[in-house]
């Protein structure tokens, strides 16, 4: 009981630090709304909180996932250039936060891979954040991403995340991936958290086909280490460079979420890369809007999950059905359909698949990922 409870209350400290950031860092914006300057440093703050606080949440669903047996890998075409430069810039501010300088290191890079990027993305933010959370003023952290070579189809990429930080004890090395061990250190030792994000790492590496290493000494630093294969993609042929963010440019997409907040979020992305957005807020009206539009009228739609009068798992197999035999409706067939939802766990993306969807993007939304799977949907 007492073991359960330190983890209660150390996971609540977790959840309460960043969540405590960002309700503070958003009444400074309100107080300060004239300051740009201010409003840009806290918003910036604000997305490291968010990341933080996300971090948190993946690592408690992946813990159970694991422990139940029910973990998948959920593979998908990405940029993988896209994802590191993401993370080093999202780092690079953290890091100046507490006076770390973070360098990042590439070593001949495929663009485009074939993996599960939102896992390999939890195994790095967790390295990397604790790199830095376990460092020391005016401490450093190397980040590099290494190509071993090509071989069956698939490359050899090598991650390493070291640091000049406190380091860990003999002992504290031969248990750094078993799940809450961090619930042995005495209170007074505050820097150390729940102990999860190292043991969901493990798992998520070894079920990528590779073992997380780990070096350290007290008081000179860690060096974590590991290696794995990412298959070649073949999705990217026909997209143009994803940083000019030109291939969307005037396609019309349709969207169905009855939250207004995150409706207008994705429509303002959306429209951002150039698209014509039409929004609703339930499946039902979607698929009444795809039914009588004219014929390669809509180029893709994205579809909320839980929705009323209909979600839009059923939205997308009524659309499915459109085109079924004897039908003329071809589109309903090849129209991209993708999930926006908050169910995340990995039975939720095989029912997505199932229901006929060609993709599945977790909430919060990543822009860029966001971009990457319309873009190449649209360009198949």
């Amino acid at each position: 009981m007492n073991k359960k409870m330190d983890m209660m209350a150390k996971l609540s400290h977790e959840i309460r630090t960043p969540l405590n950031s960002i309700i503070g860092l958003n009444r400074i914006i309100s107080d300060n709304l004239n300051d740009s300057g201010k409003v840009e440093d806290c918003s910036k703050k604000i997305a490291v909180a968010s990341d933080y606080l996300l971090a948190i949440v993946n690592n408690l669903l992946d813990m159970e996932q694991f422990s139940s047996g029910k973990a998948s890998l959920n593979e998908t075409d990405f940029s993988l250039t896209q994802l590191l430069n993401f993370l080093s810039v999202v780092f690079e501010e953290s890091a100046k936060e507490d006076e770390i300088e973070l360098s990042f290191t590439t070593s001949n890079l495929p663009e485009f891979v074939f993996g599960d990027k939102e896992r390999l993305r939890r195994v790095l933010s967790n390295l990397l954040s604790n790199a830095i959370r376990y460092n020391k003023k005016y401490g450093h952290v190397d980040f590099i991403v290494e190509n071993l070579g090509l071989s069956n189809g698939a490359y050899k990429i090598r991650f390493t995340v070291s640091d000049d930080g406190i380091g860990m004890s003999e002992e504290k090395v031969k248990n750094i991936f078993v799940p809450y061990s961090d619930l042995d250190t005495p209170d007074s030792d505050v820097i150390y958290g729940v102990g999860m994000g190292l043991s969901v790492a493990s798992n998520i590496v070894k079920e990528m086909g590779g073992t997380i290493n780990v070096s350290s000494a007290e008081g000179t630093g860690s060096t974590f280490w590991f290696e794995i294969s990412l298959k070649v993609s073949e999705a990217f042929e026909g997209v143009a460079d994803l940083e000019e963010k030109k291939e969307l440019e005037g396609k019309t997409i349709l969207i169905a979420d009855d939250d207004s907040i995150n409706c207008s979020i994705i429509c303002h992305l959306l429209e951002s890369f150039g698209c014509k957005v039409e929004a609703t807020s339930n499946g039902k009206d979607a698929v009444a809007l795809f039914s009588a539009s004219e014929p390669n009228h809509y180029d893709a739609i994205l579809l909320d999950i839980r929705m009323p009068e209909m979600d839009g798992l059923e939205a997308c197999r009524r659309i499915r059905a459109l085109g079924g035999e004897g039908s003329y409706c071809y589109e309903a067939l090849e129209i991209p359909i993708i999930a926006i939802t908050a169910n995340v766990m990995d039975s939720d993306i095989e029912k997505s698949r199932e229901a006929g969807m060609n993709a599945h993007l977790s909430k919060p939304i990543d822009p860029d990922e966001l971009y990457t799977v319309l873009a190449a949907s649209i360009a198949r």
